[in-house]
């Protein structure tokens, strides 16, 4: 597995450590290898220095570096090298390094607690996580940097936004060697320049992508799913703009705990003269604690069987059946990731920090990583922009074919168990 750190956010840590160039190992993630104490020092123990890094749902990246191993037991434990320190804060690069004020209590080593620095100016959490039905981590730990930390006269609250709930936390092994660098400037996926000339055809193409014939099948319908406020809708609106030829706000988009989209909702997408398209795109509520989407009612919806504007709700579900769909990840708000995202989506496959998180989706759903596509939906425009065009008809295209390749299969497996069928009986009755 590949880890979130970039190149960028490696090259800010060498430089806090010192000494000489720093090659980083992946130890531990706490979504691939588990959410105890236990697991943490599984990996992680006598292990030489290592950097701990949280990964907050607001855009925050902050943690700690020990110069020496960590241990299952032992107490307080001096490191005159040790540090806190800040990347990001709510998606801007925000670096602050904080030092100890006391070494001797830089560290602190016990068997029920992952990465503790001093008491508790930073310590990720003790014996067991609880997981979050959004994916996020609850770490019962706490962020309290001024105690045997100095400050800086950075409150806690501006590097962590308030609040212990991860995305992601990680804990690499740092050794003194220099690292391999990808070059500047490399692609990590190859696309088309996304221009308006390319916008153009892909419109075009996708405009002509129909179903096959003879099975009464008029229209491809793409399901979306995924967290509360994660951005569904606005990918639909998104998509609707790239063809319609202005910003499209059909599919309701807000800020709600329990989000706004409460039933299942296919959209038709047209074109700038108003025809229809081939394909709708089906909106759904966002799964969260307080959701209508719950396990049962996403499973049934997974089936393909639910009515158009099927209102969901606590207490009604659906029949039985499981039908397997292929999966495509649509990754949104890449622009939160870093300050610099937003004003340079065309270059987006040469950005490190983007292919980490696909990497990541990739490694943690076991989907290979092509079917992962980074956008950006409309938020704040007024008007079209090309380059999120281009990402979102990437992703279009993606889901697309699949869906055209399932169809083909099913459509073929049918003629083949009829066939069967058929023979069969031609066999029995002669």
């Amino acid at each position: 597995m590949v880890g979130r750190l970039t190149e960028d956010q490696m090259d800010i840590l060498e430089n806090m450590i010192g000494s000489s160039p720093k090659s980083f190992k992946l130890l531990y993630s706490i979504t691939r290898d588990g959410r105890s104490a236990a697991d943490f020092h599984q990996r992680c123990d006598n292990q030489g220095p290592t950097v701990t890094v949280l990964y907050n749902p607001r855009g925050s990246i902050y943690g700690g570096y020990a110069g020496v191993s960590w241990q299952s037991s032992g107490g307080y434990t001096a490191d005159d090298t040790a540090f806190i320190f800040q990347l990001l804060f709510s998606g801007k690069r925000v670096v602050n390094t904080f030092r100890p004020k006391n070494v001797s209590k830089a560290l602190y080593f016990c068997h029920d607690d992952s990465p503790h620095f001093g008491a508790q100016d930073l310590k990720a959490f003790s014996k067991i996580v609880s997981l979050n039905t959004d994916g996020t981590f609850n770490l019962n730990g706490k962020l309290a940097v001024g105690t045997y930390y100095h400050s800086n006269n950075v409150t806690n609250e501006n590097i962590n936004n308030g609040i212990m709930v991860v995305t992601e936390m990680e804990v690499y092994a740092v050794s003194d060697e220099a690292r391999k660098s990808p070059p500047k400037g490399t692609a990590w996926r190859k696309t088309p320049n996304l221009n308006a000339e390319y916008t153009s055809k892909m419109t075009e193409e996708l405009s002509l992508i129909k179903p096959q014939s003879g099975r009464g099948i008029t229209d491809f319908r793409l399901l979306l799913v995924g967290p509360i406020a994660a951005g569904k809708s606005s990918f639909i609106n998104t998509v609707m703009s790239a063809f319609a030829g202005r910003v499209i706000h059909k599919a309701s988009v807000g800020s709600s705990d329990n989000g706004l989209t409460n039933k299942y909702m296919p959209y038709p997408v047209r074109q700038e003269d108003g025809s229809c398209l081939n394909f709708r795109l089906c909106d759904t509520p966002g799964i969260g604690e307080h959701s209508a989407m719950d396990v049962v009612n996403l499973h049934f919806l997974l089936d393909g069987h639910l009515p158009n504007s099927f209102q969901f709700s606590h207490s009604h579900h659906v029949s039985t059946k499981t039908v397997g769909i292929p999966i495509v990840v649509i990754l949104t708000k890449i622009d939160k990731l870093h300050e610099e995202i937003e004003d340079n989506l065309a270059d987006i496959f040469k950005c490190q920090e983007i292919k980490a998180v696909v990497d990541q989706v990739s490694e943690t759903l076991g989907i290979p990583p092509n079917h992962v596509f980074p956008v950006k939906n409309y938020h704040s425009e007024m008007e079209t922009e090309v380059d999120m065009h281009g990402l979102a008809l990437i992703a279009l295209r993606k889901l697309i074919c699949m869906a055209s390749d399932v169809l083909e299969e099913r459509i073929s497996g049918s003629e083949d168990s009829l066939a069967e069928s058929t023979a069969i009986t031609e066999s029995d009755t002669a």
